[in-house]
């Protein structure tokens, strides 16, 4: 088998997410139309065709053991139930709410079939189709479709990709220039290839954390201190292949203050402060005190000169942002008690809680909740959206929507928990040889559990604290980067023996 065939699947997925990111953040359905679902269907037919063989695997024994992997697992299963309850609203058309003048009230029209999903405009609904299908689709090629060392190829591409978005944005900025790509005029301030901010804060705080989580244990192999040798890195590596991974995370760090997200500027600094914490616990003990010192010296040099950077970008506009990163400001937009929006949704949900009003009903039976109050200091720009996305997709999907979003996630994410907490506490060798496995067990448990695993956790549970108080997983680029985090982690992971 050539190049090509043999890693036609990673080549697929790699392009849909840079084509996610790249499209306006995955934002614009017009753009993704041409694109997207003809990618998912060429990942899809890959998966089922050309999985990556393993060693002594001829491609007939491959393709067998992926597709008993799918039908075995619940991922498989709860993608094709989110699809068909995706789909069923195209079918099932309501009218939107209308205000009786006469009557002075609203009437909301009830849709063909009472008790199946349904939505109000099937265009717009549609959407939803383009956000997780691909998503999931791509995660299940992931997962089952490449081997661990392509996972791993993967998530360090992923965050190269995010890299360069960063210096898009950063030439934008040094240009001036007040078109998004140089194509799209915006009125607002935008980053990269992403027209709202807080999308650009969320996906590279993310791609950061990521980056900042291959860099450590790249450094950690070259040394000799990796409790999991992925045998990508040697101590006769130089120091630019040995450090490469710095750039990506330098890059996105800085670039999540440019982003000019409140969120993201918070949630950047506990991630790189909790990630360097948790990294330097998990080798420290095996440090000689002068590498201790050298550690200790690389973090201070790595934070004085992110803030340096960081003061060359629009200073006064981020001096603004940072003033306004406050307890009182942080409760009061995860509560959204001083607003309208996390009400209207609630009562939305209230009324419509098993399959809510369909995509991107939200703005459409909004009004039809507003107290007059609430009419006279009714959000314009950005009113269409609730700024929580769970609050959001419990309004637009209901419970039933809402609840198989959540499977899927925790079907990629337990699974690597568990993993990762046997890995903790095993000071086994692998069941079987394979590129990765333990070279010299730590005695601690932080020390056993490789670094990307501390990245994929601090980046994906930053996205999700952003979503408490913002809509991040209402970009695909976000929601993509977010799913192959979970679904690459498993490349760093061992064959442990299991306990007779």
């Amino acid at each position: 088998m050539n190049w090509f065939a043999r890693n036609v699947l990673l080549i697929h997925v790699l392009v849909l997410v840079v084509a996610l990111g790249w499209i306006h953040g995955g934002t614009r359905a017009e753009l993704l139309v041409p694109v997207v679902p003809w990618l998912a269907l060429m990942i899809l037919e890959w998966l089922l065709v050309f999985p990556q063989a393993r060693n002594a695997e001829s491609l007939a024994d491959s393709r067998e053991r992926v597709w008993r992997a799918l039908v075995r697992d619940p991922l498989t299963y709860l993608t094709l139930v989110l699809g068909t309850l995706l789909a069923i609203p195209l079918f099932n058309v309501a009218a939107p709410p209308v205000f009786d003048a006469a009557a002075q009230q609203w009437s909301i029209p009830a849709p063909p079939f009472k008790g199946l999903p349904y939505c109000v405009n099937p265009d717009q609904h549609a959407v939803l189709l383009l956000w997780f299908l691909p998503v999931c689709v791509a995660a299940l090629a992931v997962k089952h479709g490449l081997l661990k060392k392509s996972k791993r190829i993967l998530l360090e591409a992923v965050c190269w990709n995010g890299a360069a978005l960063a210096v898009l944005g950063f030439v934008q900025l040094g240009t001036g220039t007040t078109d998004l790509l140089w194509l799209t005029p915006m009125k607002s301030y935008f980053f990269s290839s992403f027209g709202y901010p807080n999308f650009a804060g969320a996906y590279f705080t993310l791609t950061a954390a990521l980056s900042y989580g291959l860099w450590f244990q790249s450094f950690t192999e070259a040394k000799g201190l990796a409790a999991v040798d992925t045998g990508m890195a040697d101590r006769e590596s130089t120091l630019a292949v040995t450090h490469r991974l710095l750039l990506p995370a330098a890059f996105c760090f800085v670039a999540a203050f440019a982003s000019l997200s409140r969120a993201a500027i918070l949630l950047s600094v506990l991630v790189f402060a909790s990630m360097s914490l948790l990294m330097v616990l998990a080798v420290w003990s095996r440090l000689q005190t002068s590498a201790r010192v050298i550690v200790l010296c690389s973090l201070f040099a790595v934070t004085v000169g992110g803030g340096a950077s960081v003061l060359v970008l629009r200073f006064d506009s981020l001096r603004n942002e940072i003033r306004e990163i406050t307890l009182s400001a942080v409760v009061e937009r995860v509560t959204g008690k001083n607003h309208y929006h996390a009400r209207v949704a609630r009562a939305i949900i209230g009324d419509y809680p098993y399959f809510g009003i369909g995509g991107w009903g939200y703005p459409r039976y909004q009004p039809a909740y507003l107290t007059p109050e609430e009419e006279k200091r009714m959000q314009i720009e950005g009113g269409a959206n609730v700024h929580n996305d769970a609050l959001q997709f419990l309004a637009e999907q209901g419970f039933v929507g809402f609840g198989l979003l959540v499977a899927i996630a925790l079907t990629l994410g337990l699974p690597l928990l568990w993993q990762a907490w046997r890995l903790g506490r095993s000071a086994s060798a692998p069941q079987e040889a394979s590129t990765v496995g333990i070279i010299q067990p730590p005695d601690s448990f932080l020390g056993r559990i490789p670094a990307p695993l501390i990245g994929v956790w601090a980046g994906t549970t930053a996205t999700l604290c952003h979503a408490m108080g913002d809509l991040p997983f209402r970009s695909p680029a976000v929601l993509i980067i977010w799913m192959m985090a979970f679904a690459c982690a498993p490349g760093w992971l061992p064959t442990l023996r299991r306990r007779s």
